[in-house]
């Protein structure tokens, strides 16, 4: 079953699901001891899932790229043997928009909201 749903959540693009992220953290946000509220932190949970497995490609990827590759027999590849760079992987990556970090913790019940 979970590797049936992460085939699934591989799927969909990384776009639709992260204009999703405001509406799941409200949700979160606003504890209420329900079904709906476990459901929703699980769904918070995918995209961050997302997101983190998509930055985590892209840093292997990079990594990969700029370390010598080799071709067939342990000589080092020509270009033409490298795999070309996606669109994507052509931004520089310190204007790459970061994450927000969200603290899970259990709040002090004098700390006014």
């Amino acid at each position: 079953m979970l590797e049936r749903l992460a085939k699934q959540l591989a799927s969909l693009d990384e776009a639709s699901l992260m204009s999703l992220w405001d509406r799941y953290y409200e949700r979160v946000k606003a504890f209420e001891p329900t079904d709906q509220w476990e459901r929703a932190v699980l769904i918070l949970g995918m995209l961050q899932t997302v997101r983190w497995k998509n930055q985590l490609f892209n840093a292997k990827w990079r990594s990969q790229r700029s370390a010598p590759q080799r071709g067939e027999g342990g000589v080092p590849a020509t270009p033409k043997d490298r795999p070309e760079a996606s669109v994507s992987d052509s931004k520089d990556a310190s204007k790459e928009p970061r994450g927000k970090v969200i603290r899970f913790q259990p709040k002090k019940e004098d700390d006014p909201e």
